[in-house]
């Protein structure tokens, strides 16, 4: 599925990292209330490529897309590819050829994970992310085989991004997932919520996804995040909110260790911003984030402060400087943003 959104500029290119495809599928192509050509472009490919279908829609923003989307997929598995990113065609290939191998022994996945690229415009440079480390590579495998820790050390900030999922339509539809709309930064749901539904999982070492940093108005720019600072605490309220932790420490450890670090994550974004922004009302509201999570979640609270999330949230002016020295310093390593 490909969500659109004023996207004329890039879209095309988006759609045809799509086309060369090995095995039946379809391409959703969701123009959300465009004011430019979108629309005109979506169609466009829908006439000429019968995978491709297009749909107009008034604008929900990514998380009504995103709902629409699951309504209408008909595939086995459902894959977001967001209309400036785009996807490697031969590590595309290796993807559909494995999900068609799997299927056909009957030993599909409910979640493929894949490593996934950031993509800089500005320095012309990449950063492949990968999960070797505690995912078994290249076989099907459950919950309590993904290694917890690593040298005697538990992980506490290992996560997937979304852009590493793939996840089976069914389990989508039976985690009955629901993203607000109209808000950013609701991608941390669309992945959070169907993770305890998954029961089984495969790990592919390649790379399709490319997502390309540095393009003006991007919503992980630290200026547009600032300026959304509040729907970035309500994503973060939210993945806090939707499940017990404590529960699900004791049930299935290796999935919440996941879904921890994806917190933990969100936390450090809303945390640093917040600092960034500094005014008292900011501050404020980092603290009173932090409380929604003691009180929500305490165990999920003790392992978040055991985090660089929970590194990071500094009381001090002289703290909150180090921090910000900090995040700077991860973002020249890991180019994140």
């Amino acid at each position: 599925m490909v969500p659109c959104y004023n996207s004329e500029t890039y879209m095309r290119k988006s759609i045809e990292s799509l086309l060369g495809a090995n095995h039946p599928y379809e391409i959703l192509v969701i123009n959300d209330g465009s004011h430019d050509n979108t629309s005109a472009i979506a169609h466009e490919y829908a006439e000429r490529y019968p995978q491709v279908i297009a749909v107009d829609q008034d604008n929900a923003n990514w998380g009504g897309v995103v709902n629409r989307s699951i309504e209408l997929a008909r595939g086995t598995y459902f894959k977001v590819v967001d209309s400036d990113d785009y996807l490697d065609e031969l590590s595309l290939r290796r993807v559909l050829d494995t999900l068609a191998m799997l299927m056909e022994v009957d030993d599909e996945p409910d979640l493929l994970v894949t490593n996934y690229v950031y993509d800089h415009l500005r320095t012309e440079s990449q950063r492949v992310m990968q999960y070797r480390s505690f995912f078994p590579i290249g076989r099907t495998f459950g919950w309590d085989e993904v290694k917890l820790s690593r040298g005697g050390k538990v992980y506490q900030d290992k996560f997937i991004m979304i852009h590493a999922a793939w996840f089976k339509t069914s389990v989508m539809r039976e985690s009955g997932v629901r993203l607000e709309e109209g808000v950013s930064y609701m991608d941390s749901m669309l992945l959070l919520h169907p993770l305890p539904y998954v029961k089984k999982l495969y790990y592919l070492d390649v790379a399709p996804y490319h997502y390309i940093i540095g393009r003006d108005g991007q919503s992980v720019e630290i200026e547009v995040v600032k300026k959304h600072i509040d729907e970035q605490i309500l994503a973060s309220q939210l993945a806090i909110d939707d499940f017990d932790y404590g529960k699900l420490y004791k049930e299935n450890p290796g999935c919440a260790m996941l879904m921890t670090g994806y917190v933990s994550c969100m936390m450090s974004v809303s945390t640093i911003h917040l600092f960034m922004i500094g005014t008292d009302e900011a501050i404020a509201k980092n603290r009173k984030l932090w409380s929604h999570l003691a009180a929500k979640n305490p165990e999920l609270y003790r392992n978040v402060r055991k985090s660089w999330a929970g590194r990071a949230n500094r009381r001090t002016r002289a703290g909150r400087a180090a921090a910000l020295l900090g995040y700077a310093f991860a973002q020249k390593v890991y180019k994140f943003a």
